[in-house]
């Protein structure tokens, strides 16, 4: 089956369009349904329509109305959900807790129609609306990233499994793409001799569980449970059990510590009466495979369901393009290596440079690439000489491993040639570039500072307290200041008045008011103002939010300072904007009679 041009069908009407009398796949989502390759629903659907199966989409539908799970039938293989390209309770909450007025997924950007624990939410009104007769993929960020017991920030308490909770029948950890054609082929192929079990799908009559999980059961990053009767899995990694993390802050961070430090092995846990066995993840796609993903024929635009208004992630990331996928920097506080594995995959060059061609014969075009990179722009190349998998969360900290290839000159090149596209104006970088690996170009710095600079570049040193960055997992400072003095320098040279932009992040696992002191001196004294703060938000998954929890490092199982008072975490983030007006009398209060250092003119 040829994929089609047009968006993956909202409605049965749009279905019976292509002269399909039914959908394989349902595809449930809390972001509006729009055609590009950052959008999960999207990716995964025109995978899927790839591979010859039937796919449609149910986007944000009525979290209280089982009905709302009907629009679209019940699905001959399975229900596919996921919450978006967002946990939903980070999509919905501050890092203070307090509900977002904007949901930049939604269209027109307004918050509200995504409810709290998206997942369970949905995968509960399938079961109610279909029974038993519906099986259900649950899948995405919030899925994976909660498979095993984990804090709950918002509810300040340790949870179970998602699988125990959720109603769906198995989970997917991951990106996901993999798995769910394989899932998809294996159901097919089991109705297929199976006539009574699809009949009695067709007939919503409820459908042999057991049945369909040995079909699948094997397939890597699926994770599914038994009775904790049955024989344990002879090959694998056995996590304490979660009511000894819920118990014990140490069985807590002593569990995390396997679970990172083993991603590569089958590993399980036990919950009330059930294990939850979680398969090895499915590896990396090659280059050409993700070639092949974002090449697929996305209109990058919304669905006309939504009467032409805009949804602004869309247009973030419309006219951009991802190089790369993966993750090896590894940071405590991050979750893209948990969830898209610490291997690079790059694409190809060739392929790159179609997808621009096809950005620039897009009637909304108008010369601007947005962004040309990944979860980090310059680490597009990068590679391990080593095959086999290593139990190293990270590949740059605490120092750079000598097994990985760093080069930059890979994404120079791509910077430079799509460059000279024609019709491409203008090509920045706004995904962010880790310093400590640009500082091994003073070229691709030049290049960036050049022509690839749209007034502010970003980079994430995330703090400057040697200390708290030990706990980050991320690099000394000295990276990031002869970053900020080679960026300058080749600015002057250009002529072009632009800046270097950090993040930094506030109230992080170990960050104490002393170390925030210390940000702001920095700041004054390198002439920087930020435009924005992270508080930090403790999110499942990461080795932060098991310090948060546990107040001790899973890394070491020592000690960690912890704070929690929701007053102190601003006057942390009222340091870094220390600029605006605003914060001035918060800043007062923590200097008290210190002298305020004097702001250098950043030029």
């Amino acid at each position: 089956m040829k994929a089609s041009t047009q968006h993956l069908p909202a409605t049965k009407a749009e279905a019976q369009a292509r002269n399909w009398d039914g959908l394989d796949v349902v595809l449930i989502t809390s972001d509006a349904h729009v055609d590009h390759p950052s959008f999960p629903a999207s990716l995964l659907g025109r995978i899927l329509e790839a591979k010859g199966f039937r796919v449609g989409i149910i986007a944000r539908p009525d979290p209280k109305n089982p009905a709302a799970m009907t629009r679209l039938g019940l699905p001959r293989l399975f229900f596919g959900v996921t919450s978006g390209a967002l946990d939903s309770m980070v999509a919905n909450y501050t890092a203070l807790k307090r509900h977002r007025s904007d949901d930049p997924y939604a269209p027109g950007g307004r918050a509200g129609g995504r409810p709290d624990r998206a997942l369970t939410v949905y995968c509960n009104l399938i079961r109610q609306a279909f029974g038993k007769s519906a099986f259900i993929v649950a899948g995405g960020l919030e899925a994976g990233l909660r498979r095993f017991a984990h804090y709950d920030y918002w509810s300040d308490s340790i949870r179970r499994p998602i699988l125990m909770d959720c109603g769906a029948d198995i989970l997917v950890y991951g990106q996901g793409e993999g798995p769910l054609v394989e899932i998809a082929r294996r159901m097919d192929e089991l109705l297929l001799k199976n006539p009574s079990l699809a009949a009695a799908r067709q007939e919503r009559r409820p459908v042999e569980i057991e049945t369909q999980l040995a079909a699948i059961r094997d397939v890597a990053s699926v994770v599914y449970r038994v009775p904790r009767s049955q024989p344990a899995p002879e090959n694998g990694l056995a996590l304490p059990s979660a009511e000894e993390v819920a118990a014990d802050p140490m069985a807590y961070a002593r569990a995390f510590q396997m679970h990172e430090r083993s991603r590569d092995r089958l590993q399980w846990q036990e919950s009330g009466g059930m294990r939850v066995i979680a398969n090895p993840p499915w590896p990396p796609l090659t280059s050409e495979e993700l070639d092949a993903v974002q090449e697929l024929p996305f209109t990058r635009e919304v669905h006309p369901q939504y009467g032409g208004q805009s949804v602004p992630a869309l247009e973030q990331v419309q006219f951009s393009v991802s190089t790369h996928r993966g993750c090896c920097g590894g940071c405590a506080f991050c979750a893209i290596s948990a969830h898209q594995g610490k291997t690079i995959t790059s694409r190809s060059k060739a392929s790159i440079l179609r997808e621009v061609g096809w950005i620039v014969r897009h009637p909304g075009f108008r010369g601007v690439i947005n962004d040309l990179g990944g979860p980090t722009a310059n680490m597009y190349g990068l590679s391990c000489i080593r095959e086999a998998p290593c139990d190293r969360p990270s590949c740059l900290y605490p120092r750079r491993c000598r097994h990985l290839r760093t080069d930059q000159e890979p994404y120079l090149e791509l910077l430079r040639e799509v460059g000279k596209v024609p019709g491409v104006k203008h090509l920045f970088v706004t995904t962010g570039i880790r310093t400590d690996l640009a500082v091994l170009s003073e070229p691709l710095i030049r290049e960036l500072a050049f022509a690839h600079t749209s007034g502010l570049l970003k980079v994430a040193p995330e703090h400057v307290s040697p200390a708290v960055l030990s706990l980050m997992r991320k690099p000394g400072i000295q990276s990031f200041l002869k970053f900020l003095s080679l960026h300058r320098r080749f600015s002057n040279a250009a002529g072009r008045e632009q800046y270097v932009l950090p993040y930094l992040m506030a109230a992080h696992p170990g960050c104490r008011m002393e170390d925030m002191i210390e940000v702001y001196q920095f700041l004054n004294i390198n002439g920087l103002k930020v435009e924005q703060c992270q508080i930090f938000t403790p999110t499942p998954g990461t080795a932060a939010t098991v310090m948060y929890a546990t107040g001790l490092d899973p890394a070491t199982l020592q000690p960690v300072f912890v704070e929690r008072d929701p007053k102190q975490k601003e006057l942390q983030k009222a340091l870094i904007l220390y600029h605006l007006p605003e914060n001035a009398a918060l800043i007062r209060k923590v200097l008290g009679n210190r002298n305020r250092p004097r702001t250098h003119n950043p030029r």
